[in-house]
């Protein structure tokens, strides 16, 4: 079929399982399957998905409908009118290339493979709803794979994962790829009415008229009798017992299952309701439940599951009602950089779209025999990204990724709080929530080619074996600023690109900096016309180690508006955050560079925790938790959880805490090891979470039980010491930007077990000394 550019796409339909040519049609203009890794591994009688491009799950057809769906689809589910819905591009046509597959997920040689194949097919748009728990590296086979489908022209719109609220759990973060968060949306909504009177609004598409007054039981208090109180409690399958179930609301935790299990189930036992109740702060959806729902969360979660567990509870479920909710907000779920892969150069996610409740089309067989249904996710968020640059492709076919990308990102605008004020966590939204009805006008862009990719990576460490020079990766020319440990003052440089002839004058905002932009004013008189600029950011009151966001914009004629956010993480010196070093006595020297005149450094005698013993086993599960109190003085930290076995290998989560025990921030997770650790420089007092985790997961083996030592190595200005330790100098003559040579010494220290020393600096950082044996 010919293009919006004049090329052509030449896509197969391949027949398989369940799938033939007649499928394929002018939407579904291409659909292929890669499962060679899949099919190696796994027996035909283990294999629960079509051997097919046909999708067994409805995952994918939910993404490529909300991509490209047709226009005005009449939506009927189990009786109920949605009304009409249609894809961002409808149209725009689809070819599928199938590489994950169900329970499985997919290879990285099958993904490649599909990859490459879409390229030379001739795809303008690939979008990748899947992910991984940990973050991709830049030059993984995958992430290399569409930084030559960018090459190619191909834009490639990538889900950010969904472990948030916990910083740093992102993934797909490579500059080439745009990276989408998740965003709520208006959702429907219904009562929950107790007998007492009170009142709680949560999501609901299945309340259409009121249901009640019922019974109203904890799951919990209706299981059956072979059900544990664990499964009875997310209302799993089996668990509830009919004669106890039978005309009653229940109330069920969110969790494990899915959310339309959990009805199903309450179907199954005669229950004529469901209320849904979150046990942390997460998102709520509107899913087509098989009994009529609600589902709450934070305090009208807890309030309602108390209520039922008292005797002759009692609930209606009446339709309407509002949270007042503003929206969009960025989902719970959606996972927050910074990335670590790209050592703070780059802000991830780029952007973000709705992803929250999202209805569109799925495959009946894993959806209760729906068409259709609501799904939440990055994975949902990301091919509305995909649409809205395959509607641009229609507009400029001859535009680069990175030039789409760019007028995304530009013309996004600030999601907001839970209050309802303006969201600035870069971290959570990058550039903001995509605006189609602005998208089109970004005035400038910012471009980049494969060549400034590859010189990026360079820049990072990363050998790509092709030669190219590396650059700073922050001067990356990037729609997104990011400047990590600045010293005093850095200059970054952009290139800007004109696709709308004028004026632009630039204005900075960024708390504790000064800001200067040379040249501050651009003046284009034809499109195409390219400017390089200078952008120089200089502390000044902003205190160190702490991210400061703000943002760099060009403003236009006819209300253009070109903004890029911006996060700088200032810092008074620069020195390694930690350092190793062997034996019961010895040295390590290290370099300091300074951003002020006077400098002071304190040496902390190391510190040996006290040995706590755990364990784990299929009984108790594949994790164990720990709670340390971490005492007033102390400076900073090192967590070390080794196996008793040589061959045990370990994940090592500490996480800090509030006064209810709650999650305070995200946790730090260590490498997967024998002697699995976490080095904290800085250790604020308070209590922390630590959890030691195997490598085992459901339906992965788990033969034998893991017994395992915890240390904790907190140093501080009271804790017992092993040993000495100097450092020198400890007040050096320096000068702002000189780096000077530091040497730490020990002596008498049992290494026994690993032991922490540490050197302070005035700022409140400093450098941890991990000695060994």
């Amino acid at each position: 079929m010919k293009k919006a550019d004049g090329s052509t796409f030449t896509g197969v339909c391949q027949t398989g399982e369940e799938f033939t040519a007649a499928a394929c049609n002018t939407k579904l203009v291409g659909a292929r399957y890669f499962g060679d890794a899949y099919l190696a591994e796994t027996p035909p009688e283990q294999r629960d998905d079509y051997v097919s491009p046909r999708d067994g799950e409805g995952h994918g057809t939910h993404t490529a409908s909300t991509a490209a769906g047709n226009a005005n689809v009449r939506v009927t589910v189990e009786g109920k009118d949605f009304g009409r819905i249609s894809g961002v591009a409808p149209g725009a046509a689809v070819a599928v290339y199938k590489a994950l597959w169900k329970d499985k997920g997919g290879a990285d040689s099958d993904i490649v493979a599909a990859i490459n194949q879409a390229v030379a097919d001739g795809v303008d748009v690939i979008n990748y709803s899947a992910g991984a728990l940990l973050e991709t590296p830049l030059d993984n086979p995958v992430q290399q794979a569409f930084r030559a489908a960018a090459q190619a022209g191909v834009f490639v719109s990538t889900s950010a994962g969904n472990n948030g609220p916990s910083r740093s759990w992102i993934d797909n973060t490579a500059p080439w790829t745009t990276t989408v968060a998740a965003s709520t949306m208006a959702t429907p909504e219904a009562t929950v009415k107790l007998g007492d009177g009170r009142t709680f609004v949560g999501a609901s598409v299945t309340v259409d008229t009121e249901l009640g007054p019922k019974p109203l039981a904890l799951s919990t208090d209706v299981r059956a009798a072979s059900a544990t109180e664990t499964a009875a409690q997310l209302c799993q399958d089996g668990t509830l017992d009919p004669a106890k179930t039978a005309g009653k609301v229940v109330v069920c935790d969110r969790g494990v299952n899915t959310r339309v299990s959990k009805s199903a189930e309450v179907a199954r036992a005669g229950g004529v309701g469901m209320v849904l109740v979150n046990t942390s702060d997460q998102d709520t959806d509107g899913d087509i439940h098989l009994v009529p729902t609600v589902h709450l969360n934070g305090a009208a979660a807890t309030t309602v599951r108390g209520y039922a567990a008292a005797p002759g509870a009692t609930v209606s479920l009446e339709p309407g009602g509002s949270t007042g909710t503003p929206y969009p907000q960025i989902a719970p779920f959606s996972s927050r950089g910074p990335s670590e892969d790209n050592k703070g150069a780059l802000i991830k996610p780029d952007l973000a779209a709705p992803g929250v409740a999202v209805l569109a089309a799925v495959a009946p067989p894993g959806n209760q025999g729906h068409d259709f249904d609501f799904m939440s996710g990055t994975s949902m968020a990301a091919p509305q990204v995909s649409g809205l640059a395959a509607l641009y492709f229609g507009v400029h076919p001859k535009w680069s990724p990175m030039a789409v990308k760019s007028a995304l990102m530009t013309t996004a605008v600030d999601t907001k709080t839970a209050s309802g004020g303006t969201n600035t966590d870069v971290y959570a939204q990058g550039s903001g929530e995509v605006d189609p009805a602005a998208m089109l006008n970004p005035g400038l862009v910012y471009d980049s080619s494969n060549r400034d990719w590859l010189a990026y990576e360079e820049g990072l460490g990363i050998d790509t074996g092709t030669g190219v020079a590396p650059i700073e990766p922050s001067d990356l020319n990037y729609p997104s600023l990011s400047v990590d440990r600045l010293l005093g003052s850095r200059t970054l440089t952009r290139t800007l690109t004109a696709v709308r002839p004028g004026v632009y004058r630039a204005s900075v905002k960024l708390p504790g900096f000064q800001a200067e932009v040379k040249p501050s004013t651009l003046r284009f008189t034809r499109t195409g016309q390219t400017a390089k600029v200078s952008i120089k950011l200089t502390r000044t009151t902003a205190v160190s180690d702490v991210p400061v966001t703000g943002s760099l914009t060009w403003a236009g004629s006819g209300h253009v508006s070109v903004r890029s956010p911006i996060v700088v993480t200032p810092q008074s010196l620069l020195a390694p955050g930690r350092l190793e070093g062997s034996g019961s006595a010895g040295s390590v020297s290290y370099s300091v560079t300074p951003g002020t005149e006077k400098l002071k450094l304190t040496a902390y005698a190391p510190v040996v925790g006290a040995p706590v013993r755990g364990e784990m086993s299929n009984e108790t599960g594949n994790a164990q938790d720990f709670v340390l109190t971490v005492p007033e003085g102390s400076k900073a930290g090192e967590f070390f959880a080794v196996g008793d076995d040589p061959g045990d290998r370990l994940y090592l989560m500490v996480t800090p805490l509030r006064e209810d025990g709650s999650p305070a921030a995200s946790g730090q997770l260590s490498e997967y090891e024998h002697q699995a650790h976490v080095s904290l420089g800085t250790l604020k007092p308070g209590k922390y979470a630590v959890t030691v985790m195997s490598a085992w997961y459901e339906g992965a083996p788990f033969s034998s039980d893991i017994t395992f030592t915890l240390r904790a190595n907190v140093v501080g200005t009271d804790a017992p010491a092993t040993g000495t330790f100097n450092v020198s100098p400890e007040r050096p003559v320096t000068k702002p930007g000189v780096p000077f040579p530091v040497t730490g010494t020990w002596s008498g220290v049992d290494t026994s077990a690993p032991a922490t020393a540490y050197v302070g600096y005035q700022d409140g950082t400093g450098t941890l000394v991990s000695i060994h044996g």
